[in-house]
């Protein structure tokens, strides 16, 4: 009888590689790094995970995509658009500022931020960081956490702009919220206007993840993510390791387990 020749790769490094391509950094260690760095104004170095709408196809994340508008790197985050003033890729994080407030002038922000949003964002989150609330008023304000917007009010309305507080409750008089922004967080009480403004202009930090944080727990996210390792598997393993019985196995328990995974989100 002959004897069927066994496979030259054992279960245990196909196993060890199955496993392997669930972790949330399998995107960046199989990403091959061959794309240029790009550049935009003052930011001299684009490099993964990001890349600029410009950049060929392939180089870098589209979730991580930036844009250079009038040699400046803009950052579109849940539809608000930021200035990009540093990126530092050895602590993971972005200093950004809003496209309105960038020049420390009298404006509301580009667009109202939920916290609620950035807290459930897949690949970013805030670091050391409060917000500015802007409201509106029928009658003026005794309240010293609010500081009047003299740019914005007048003809019976005022503009106010509060620092460090994102739940506005208690107002005196008519008074509807308008607007929200992330901001740098400093150590103090009942900020003038003027120093609001520096602090606006400061603009905040944003710290990336190229897979999703666990506080998220997205469904979409981890979904996203597994489908992509399922990609790589087929893509960087042998077509005759996975035709062979021992890969034949695994790939079918490779995709039992994904649809439990995926049951388990949609209950």
């Amino acid at each position: 009888m002959t004897r069927r020749k066994e496979s030259p790769v054992s279960s245990t490094t196909l196993f060890s590689l199955l496993i392997f391509l669930f972790s949330t950094e399998v995107e960046a260690r199989f990403t091959p790094h061959v794309c240029s760095r790009s550049s935009c104004g003052d930011i001299e170095i684009i490099d993964y995970p990001f890349r600029l709408k410009t950049d060929p196809p392939g180089c870098g994340e589209i979730a991580f995509q930036l844009s250079c508008e009038n040699n400046k790197t803009i950052l579109e985050f849940h539809s608000g658009k930021y200035y990009v003033k540093q990126i530092s890729y050895a602590d993971n994080r972005l200093r950004v500022v809003d496209f309105n407030l960038a020049s420390g002038s009298c404006s509301l922000p580009y667009k109202s931020v939920s916290v609620d949003e950035i807290i459930d964002d897949h690949h970013y989150r805030l670091v050391s960081t409060t917000y500015t609330s802007f409201i509106k008023c029928s009658s003026n304000l005794s309240d010293q956490a609010y500081r009047l917007l003299p740019c914005l009010s007048g003809n019976g309305s005022s503009f106010y702009v509060s620092y460090d507080n994102y739940i506005i409750s208690n107002l005196q008089g008519p008074c509807s919220f308008i607007s929200r922004v992330p901001t740098v967080y400093q150590t103090v009480l009942f900020p003038s206007y003027d120093s609001i403004l520096q602090l606006m202009q400061t603009g905040f930090d944003l710290e990336w993840s190229i897979g999703c944080w666990d506080s998220s727990f997205s469904y979409d996210c981890y979904k996203s993510v597994m489908l992509k390792n399922a990609q790589v598997f087929i893509a960087y393993v042998p077509v005759q390791v996975i035709i062979s019985p021992l890969g034949l196995q695994l790939s079918a328990l490779f995709g039992t387990f994904f649809q439990v995974y995926l049951s388990h989100w949609n209950s």
